[in-house]
């Protein structure tokens, strides 16, 4: 697959800092149509790693590819992986990996020797 780095930043894993995230991603794809479907699945992406992990650090890049961009977020792993609720389950901490599998092309995840990251294309 054919791709190249539009951008990466690593912030601290804290609540605070998902908004930094999402302000980094926007400015990587602006102009782009894709940027605030980006801007949002972002924004739950590092919102999960925040606070289903206890990760330090949350890295995410932003790739430009063939047929679009791909995102992915890095945190240093926790005890669950992300997994999308059966039914309806769209009340709030519910819904992050569900509107990322609705709204991305493609999204999966990776376990690694630093932790997890977990991807979406649009």
């Amino acid at each position: 697959m054919g791709r190249s780095v539009l951008g990466a930043i690593t912030v601290p894993g804290r609540p605070g800092e998902v908004a930094t995230a999402r302000r980094f991603v926007a400015k990587a794809l602006s102009g782009r149509p894709e940027a605030d479907t980006a801007v949002l699945l972002t924004s739950e992406a590092v919102t999960n790693s925040v606070v289903h992990t206890d990760s330090t650090m949350v890295t995410v890049v932003v790739f430009e590819t063939s047929t679009g961009v791909r995102i992915e977020v890095t945190d240093e792993g926790g005890d669950t992986l992300p997994t999308m609720y059966d039914g309806y389950e769209l009340r709030e901490g519910r819904r992050g990996v569900f509107l990322i599998e609705e709204l991305s092309a493609a999204c999966g995840l990776r376990r690694h020797e630093d932790g997890l990251t977990f991807w979406f294309e649009l």
